[in-house]
C-alpha cells in the first residue's frame, strides 16, 4: 500500500473516529434528561389524541427513551458530521467545486431540520387528531410506547428526506445529469413519486400522505426555479 493511500486511509478513520466521539458526547449530554425530553414530547402531542401509553415488553421504559436520545443526538452531530465528509473531500476538489458542495450540503442539513420540525409542528397533530376523530368515541386507544416512538420517528424521519427534493433537483440540473427542460417535463411522473413517497413513510389515511406528497411536490417547484443550467461556452 502506497503512503499516499495509506495517510488517506488513516485521515478517514481519524475523522470516523472524531464523528463517532461528537455523536457519543452529544448521546451522553441529553442522556440525563431522555425521561424529560420524552415526557415533553408526549405531553405535546398529548392534547391531539387521547391515548394510554403502556409497556408491553419488559425493557420498553429503557430502551424508548434510549432510542430519542440517539435520534437527538445524530441530529445534533450532523454539522459536524457533514464537516467532516468535506473536510476529507475538500483536497480532492477544486475550489468552485468545494464551494457547491459545502453550501448544497450545509443547505440540506438545514432543509432536513426543517423537514423534522414540519412534521412535529404541523403533520403530526394533525395526522393524530385525525386518528382520534374518526373512530368511535367509546374507544380509548392504547399502545405500546414502542410502538408509538417508531411511528414519530419514522415520520420525523420521513419528512426530513422529502425536504432534500430541491437539493436533489438542484444537484442534476447543475451538474448536467438532466437537462432542466427534461425535468420539467416529467413533472407529472414526480408528484406520482412524491404520493408514493408518502404511502412508504406516512400511515395509510389520505390526510398524512397529502400532507407529505403536496410540501414535496411545492419544494420540488421551488428547486427548478432556483437550480441554473451551466451555460456552454462557445467554441473559437
Amino acid at each position: 500500500m502506497s503512503n499516499g493511500l495509506a495517510t488517506h486511509f488513516i485521515e478517514l478513520r481519524n475523522r470516523v473516529l472524531y464523528s463517532l466521539c461528537f455523536f457519543v458526547v452529544s448521546f451522553l449530554c441529553i442522556y440525563p434528561f431522555n425521561n424529560f425530553v420524552f415526557d415533553d414530547l408526549v405531553n405535546y402531542l398529548d392534547p391531539f389524541i387521547q391515548i394510554e401509553l403502556i409497556a408491553v415488553e419488559v425493557a420498553s421504559p429503557f430502551i424508548v427513551p434510549l432510542k430519542l436520545t440517539a435520534y437527538l443526538a445524530a441530529l445534533i452531530a450532523m454539522p459536524f458530521f457533514i464537516f467532516q465528509i468535506l473536510a476529507f473531500m475538500s483536497p480532492g476538489l477544486y475550489p468552485k467545486e468545494r464551494s457547491v458542495i459545502f453550501s448544497r450540503t450545509i443547505l440540506g442539513a438545514i432543509l432536513f431540520y426543517l423537514g423534522v420540525i414540519f412534521c412535529l409542528l404541523v403533520v403530526l397533530p394533525n395526522v393524530l387528531n385525525f386518528f382520534q376523530t374518526v373512530g368511535p368515541s367509546i374507544i380509548t386507544v392504547s399502545t405500546d410506547i414502542s410502538y408509538f416512538m417508531n411511528f414519530v420517528l419514522s415520520m420525523a424521519f420521513g419528512f426530513g428526506l422529502a425536504f432534500q427534493i430541491p437539493i436533489l433537483v438542484n444537484a442534476l440540473i447543475v451538474l448536467g445529469i438532466v437537462p432542466k427542460s427534461k425535468i420539467k417535463a416529467y413533472r407529472g411522473a414526480v408528484l406520482v413519486m412524491c404520493f408514493i413517497f408518502g404511502m412508504i413513510f406516512t400511515p395509510p389515511d389520505i390526510i398524512s400522505q397529502f400532507m407529505m406528497a403536496i410540501p414535496m411536490y411545492v419544494l420540488f417547484e421551488i428547486g427548478l426555479l432556483f437550480s441554473y443550467e451551466k451555460k456552454a461556452k462557445p467554441t473559437s
